[in-house]
């Protein structure tokens, strides 16, 4: 006999004061209410005393997957065992409880018995049928406290505010009716008023009225606001080896001023990225009591005053390496950050100490410093020595830069005079990032844009305006697969290359350029070696798939020139494969490429262990 009960079950999930107290509706309904049907009367009076074990049979959907991922025994390792009434009892009530969490409250639930293919055992086929799915019938949002008081007295702003709450409720009419999306539609709620001034607002109580013969839930929300937070004093602990007014040049919100979340969080960000804290916690007590003017708590962890570091590297490029770095972030008490190193390369060496003050309110940072280099790449020996000055400054994913150098270098190619060059040189250059990890993107673009200008009148030698772009882009391909693509292009304008630095002329070729040609081997070719040319352009275009574990391959196609005129541009091109590894620094690459003009393979590779 197959029986079904549907009664008219009122189920209320109450949520007081921001808690969460559930009455799982339906549980009567599938715990004794459901239809039984066996060989003789009753299931549970045959399961008294037999050996059996449980099959599930529903149909494929999400809420079938649940059962079978929690409840024991319908796991596909289940053995046979002893069948009482009490657990089919459990069962059924377990079964009606995972299924009203989906929306499903009017369960039909049969056991069908049959020999199993154990000797002894029977095998209980439990048969479950959901049912008709409970979807939302009405919604009520009711506003308490200072929001609803401002709304009612006729402020747009809050009646905008209130207006928005309502518009951007999770669980609208007609959607289905389920507690996990019940539970956080409250929470995004509540999230929303807390995070821009009701810093104190509560969900003061909830109910989802169920009606299972029906499948109709109403809502109904009571919200209070609580009053409107404004910022007062700051108040700071952990700050020691540091100057109290360094706080202020990271543009810290100001007593005041309305509390909001995220403005809160654009400081924290500021002082974590600074290089003087190590970690950084921003934040206020949502007392309505300190509403009028809540202490804004600043506790920060402060990064060592002083860093000694050693490192060693190897890179296709320019062979072995050893590093000495020296920081101290604290110059004559003044927070003056000084980075310095020393890095001895196979192919080139240098020696450099730049100077950051701390940042000015509006965002500014400032710099200064020196520069000695001496290289023998592709043929072409350089020494060069520079004194720079520079002022950056970043609005969201715009980071523009101004600079001013000195330089005088000295060239020489194998079997030629050497020559010296000077120029002044100011530069602007803007860069726009927006992806989504600094470290190893998947998805997300990076523009780049960089002038510079030099005239003779101004410690130069030669009169020219140098232009540089770049573009890259990754772009996902399914599930552990990404595109990257990448062009460059550039022009130098002057009269001539003489007495233009290399620094502002092109070269190309390497492991992050034109693989599968030498490093800075692409230029203007001479008997000797390789100078830089006035126009460049590079494409690339890259596929990795990432394996298991942190492994992944690529394969790549890359072409580029230098050369002093467009017409003498001869892009060559390179190709291969490669392999990655992901490092918490960003991922290892080796590449073994094919020079097409060449006719040579080429591995780049590079690697650098800090210690």
């Amino acid at each position: 006999m197959r029986l079904r009960l549907l009664p008219s079950l009122l189920c209320c999930l109450c949520c007081l004061c921001g808690g969460q107290a559930l009455a799982q509706a339906g549980a009567a309904a599938a715990a004794g209410q459901d239809g039984v049907q066996d060989g003789e009367q009753d299931g549970e009076q045959e399961a008294r005393s037999i050996n059996g074990r449980f099959r599930l049979q529903a149909a494929k959907a999400d809420w079938a997957a649940l059962l079978q991922k929690h409840i024991p025994e319908f796991a596909a390792s289940s053995d046979a065992g002893t069948v009482t009434p009490a657990m089919i009892r459990k069962l059924r009530q377990d079964i009606g409880n995972i299924l009203a969490t989906e929306g499903y409250f009017s369960p039909l639930i049969t056991f069908n018995y049959s020999d199993s293919d154990q000797p002894g055992a029977k095998l209980i086929a439990v048969v479950v049928d959901a049912g008709p799915r409970t979807v939302v019938a009405s919604v009520a949002l009711n506003l308490s406290g200072a929001l609803a008081q401002a709304a009612g007295g006729g402020d747009q702003k809050a009646r905008q505010r209130r207006a928005a709450l309502q518009a951007d409720w999770g669980l609208p009419v007609g959607q289905a009716f389920r507690e996990d999306d019940w539970n956080d539609a409250k929470n995004r709620l509540g999230e929303s008023l807390r995070a821009d001034v009701y810093a104190a607002a509560t969900l003061a109580g909830s109910q989802a009225a169920v009606t299972a013969d029906s499948q109709r839930a109403d809502l109904s929300l009571e919200i209070d606001s609580g009053p409107p937070f404004a910022l007062g004093e700051m108040r700071v602990t952990g700050l020691q080896r540091y100057p109290a007014w360094l706080l202020q040049r990271f543009q810290p919100p100001q007593a005041g001023e309305p509390y909001a979340r995220a403005r809160l969080l654009d400081y924290q960000r500021n002082l974590q990225n600074s290089a003087y804290f190590a970690s950084v916690a921003v934040g206020i007590d949502p007392d309505p009591a300190k509403a009028a003017a809540v202490p804004l708590e600043v506790a920060l962890v402060e990064r060592q005053a002083r860093d000694l570091g050693f490192g060693a590297g190897y890179s296709t490029n320019t062979g072995w390496r050893s590093e000495v770095t020296y920081r101290d972030r604290n110059i004559a008490g003044q927070a003056w950050d000084l980075r310095s190193a020393v890095r001895i390369e196979q192919r080139r060496q240098l020696a450099y100490a730049d100077i950051y003050l701390p940042p000015h309110a509006n965002n500014y940072l400032d710099s200064i410093g020196v520069l000695s280099e001496r290289s023998d790449l592709a043929g072409l020996r350089q020494n060069r020595n520079a004194l720079g000055i520079k002022r950056s400054s970043t609005r969201g994913h715009l980071e523009q830069r101004l600079g001013l150098n000195l330089m005088r270098e000295t060239i020489r190619l194998e079997g030629e005079a050497a020559s010296v060059n000077r120029a002044l040189v100011a530069s602007i250059g803007w860069s726009w990032r927006e992806v989504d990890s600094a470290l190893a993107p998947r998805r997300g673009q990076i523009a780049q844009l960089d002038l510079a200008l030099s005239d003779k009148l101004l410690f130069s030698d030669q009169r020219f305006l140098r232009t540089y772009a770049k573009y890259q882009r990754w772009l996902p391909a399914g599930k552990h697969g990404n595109f990257i693509l990448r062009a460059e292009a550039g022009q130098v304008l002057a009269q001539d290359g003489q007495g233009i630095p290399e620094e502002y002329l092109f070269r190309t070729g390497g492991s992050t350029t034109v693989r599968g040609y030498g490093y800075q081997s692409l230029g203007i070719q001479h008997a000797s070696g390789v100078s830089g040319g006035r126009v460049l352009g590079v494409a690339s275009a890259e596929y990795d798939r990432w394996l298991q574990g942190d492994w992944g391959a690529a394969a790549f196609l890359d072409c580029g020139d230098a050369a002093d005129s467009w017409r003498a541009l001869s892009l060559r091109q390179g190709m291969g494969l490669g392999a990655r590894y992901k490092t918490p620094a960003g991922p290892i690459a080796l590449d073994l490429a094919y020079g097409r003009q060449s006719k040579k393979f080429r591995l780049d590779f590079s690697i650098a262990i800090a210690f």
